[in-house]
């Protein structure tokens, strides 16, 4: 997926409130930092393989700083 952060520990999914055919991923990393991003679901639905996460999902943006 683009943007996929180095040293991920934790990997969460979640069905987006807007709109509802699209999936939320977010990711924890070993350095505290969550990251996340929204991939469409339908319509069409998206081919398996990994251009799946190129062609259907934003970018993972942070969505909380690192701690410490």
């Amino acid at each position: 997926m683009p943007g996929y952060p180095a040293g991920v520990i934790g990997v969460s999914l979640a069905e987006a409130a807007t709109p509802l055919s699209s999936l939320l991923v977010t990711v924890l990393t070993s350095g505290g930092t969550l990251s996340q991003a929204k991939c469409i679901l339908t319509p069409p639905p998206p081919p398996p393989g990994p251009a799946w996460g190129e062609t259907y999902c934003d970018r993972f943006t942070v969505i909380t700083p690192p701690s410490g």
